[in-house]
């Protein structure tokens, strides 16, 4: 790769940051615009969130969660994330009734789960009614999502010992020969 190539990549690197850093910021500016928003305090930051937004996050957190709030996806932003097990949250306002939106949202949830994401939808009357509810759906599908991400990781580590094991196992048998012919002479 040339001089120019890697320049050129890290300058589209640095340009394509900054274009996400600024739809960051855009997202919270029209956050901050919106009737009855409220700026909340998370330990990730401060973020503006729409009341059924708010609403919902509380409810999380009363359940014992910690999502990360605007997280980002690549070129898209979701509500929230639990990005350990790539559980993404949205939490669906009145604009969500429009086909145009409809539209937008499936073509970004396919996008997602391409990248091994499940985005859950919870509309903003339920939420308004059942904070609660969604939180604790919310929270068992984190846990039972834990429980199989370390299920995962102990199959794995069980197969790594395993092929570890019988690379070994020729190497030992090699080391016993020699210790028996060693014993002899």
């Amino acid at each position: 790769m040339s001089r120019y190539s890697v320049g050129r990549t890290i300058a589209n690197e640095i340009i394509k940051a900054d274009r996400q850093r600024s739809t960051g910021r855009r997202l919270q500016r029209e956050a901050a615009a919106r009737p009855e928003s409220r700026r909340i305090d998370t330990p990730f930051g401060e973020f503006w969130m729409s009341p059924i937004e708010a609403k919902l996050y509380d409810a999380m957190r009363l359940e014992g969660l910690s999502p990360v709030p605007q997280f980002r996806i690549e070129a898209y932003y979701v509500d929230f994330a639990f990005p350990e097990v790539k559980l993404a949250i949205e939490a669906d306002g009145a604009a969500f009734h429009s086909n145009e939106r409809k539209v937008r949202d499936r073509r970004r949830d396919g996008f997602l789960r391409g990248r091994g994401w499940t985005v859950r939808r919870f509309h903003g009357t339920t939420i308004h009614n059942k904070a609660g509810n969604c939180a604790y759906v919310i929270n068992r599908e984190v846990q039972s999502r834990r429980k199989m991400t370390a299920e995962q990781a102990r199959l794995r580590e069980g197969k790594r010992k395993a092929r570890n094991e019988a690379i070994a196992r020729p190497f030992r048998k090699i080391a016993d020969l020699m210790r028996r012919e060693h014993k002899k002479g």
